[in-house]
């Protein structure tokens, strides 16, 4: 069925949503605006699943709770974007940072408990939210150099993958050489195999839905083998549909300090540090890149709405983590949009109910296991790497720092212990150079705050 084929609104309410979200004006029609916005949801669905299966595994952590809280949070915050911000990106848990919240939880980084690890992340959504009402977004901004926040990005889509490596079996730990490979022999270990080279196939074919295909193929590969085999790894459930789940063990714990202790003060402020600079710049690098390719920013670089879709990203951050979930950011997938020829805000308002609606389908999503999302968590870290061919490797300092940063990330298995080398070898970097004059006071700052971690920790 195409776009055009869709029910369309009564001539009067056309003209009513034609004006809000400047349709017409952008060259668009709402009959493609609410199919790019459908297939945009279907891209990013995997969210639903992968998210509470990741936290899920945290103690203290209700799977239900965090499915319900994706579902609000990516709502709501997508609902700003798109009547506030009018742009077609949509918003929801990051990928990579809810890799990176239980992989620091897990690696002992830091001695936070769940819920005030989040609260560092509801901090961090603060600072942004006032960041984007003010003119200190643009010093952010300019402040931290573009190949750093590239590697930053790099680490942690390595991160996330090297994380869905191990979930799925592929890589295991072996006491003499650290890792190794898995048993391919193993059902777990050659499903997540085939399903990662299936959108491997899509992503050589530019095929827009690669990590959503790949997620498919891995559901119903695991429910064929179980089904086969006579095992129950993905239990099919009575019914699909159901009431959401209870907030009630998450909604609000971040405010529970009973066990908050002094000592812990310096991991609070190093979570808010990390989750801010990296939700920060991925969430503003989105909305850039997908509001030029839907045309809306000029070519002077001038990005319309700027405020909005920053007070958006911040907002649903936020919300979230009241809720009980990681980071809110805008999702790559939100370039599915663009290129199916979604324009303005109506598509992410489109992307808003359909999350919406996804509530009452927990059984459907409850389903699935870490191994299960796995592969998709693989495809996240290879576009997140792409960015490797940005960094400007001539120049020693980015490349030194680039190195640590993402080296350290992966061999000490903490993006925390990678950011913190990677400013500090190059703030050392471009002192040693004699072009310290060139780095701001905010890095060096950082630095010294990446120091003292370290030290202490």
């Amino acid at each position: 069925m195409s776009q055009e084929t869709l029910i369309q609104p009564s001539p009067s309410s056309t003209s009513v949503i034609d004006r809000q979200f400047k349709i017409s004006e952008r060259k668009s029609s709402i009959g493609t605006e609410l199919y790019a916005g459908f297939i945009t949801f279907l891209a990013m669905s995997y969210i639903l699943a992968v998210n509470p299966a990741i936290l899920g595994d945290i103690p203290g952590m209700d799977r239900g709770a965090v499915f319900t809280a994706t579902a609000i949070a990516a709502a709501v915050a997508t609902l700003i974007m798109g009547v506030f911000g009018n742009y077609p990106v949509m918003l929801a848990p990051g990928m990579s940072m809810n890799g990176f919240f239980k992989g620091v939880l897990f690696s002992g980084s830091v001695a936070l408990l769940w819920h005030e690890a989040l609260f560092g992340i509801f901090l961090s959504g603060i600072i942004y939210l006032i960041f984007s009402l003010t003119k200190i977004r643009k010093t952010m901004i300019e402040s931290i150099p573009e190949d750093l926040k590239l590697a930053i990005t790099v680490s942690l889509g390595l991160f996330i993958a090297f994380l869905g490596l191990k979930n799925a079996g592929i890589i295991v730990s072996n006491p003499i050489i650290l890792v190794s490979m898995g048993d391919i022999k193993e059902p777990q270990v050659l499903i997540a195999f085939i399903s990662i080279f299936v959108a491997l196939g899509c992503m050589i074919r530019d095929i827009k839905l690669a990590t959503f295909i790949s997620f498919v193929t891995s559901i119903v590969l695991t429910i064929a083998a179980d089904a086969f085999m006579g095992t129950s790894n993905a239990p099919i459930p009575d019914s699909l549909v159901s009431m959401p789940p209870s907030l009630t063990s998450s909604f609000g714990a971040i405010f529970n300090f009973s066990a908050f202790t002094p000592e812990k003060l310096f991991d609070l402020l190093f979570i808010v540090i990390i989750f801010f600079i990296v939700d920060f710049f991925d969430g503003l690098s989105t909305i850039v890149g997908v509001g030029r390719d839907a045309g809306i920013i000029d070519k002077d670089g001038k990005v319309p709405n700027a405020k909005s879709a920053l007070v958006a990203d911040a907002g649903g951050t936020v919300i979230g983590t009241v809720l009980g979930t990681t980071s809110i950011t805008a999702f790559s997938e939100s370039g599915i949009a663009s290129s199916q020829g979604a324009r303005t805000g109506l598509a992410a308002v489109v992307v808003s109910g359909l999350f919406l609606v996804s509530l009452f389908l927990f059984p459907l999503f409850s389903i699935f296991s870490t191994a299960i999302v796995a592969p998709a968590m693989v495809v996240v870290g290879i576009y997140m790497v792409g960015r490797l061919g940005s960094i400007q490797w001539e120049k020693k300092e980015s490349r030194i720092a680039a190195f640590f940063t993402i080296m350290f990330t992966i061999l000490s298995f903490s993006p925390a212990n990678g950011m913190a080398m990677g400013f500090i070898s190059y703030s050392f970097s471009m002192v040693v150079a004699g072009k310290g004059k060139e780095v701001h006071p905010i890095i060096y700052g950082l630095s010294a705050i990446f120091v003292t971690y370290l030290v202490l920790m």
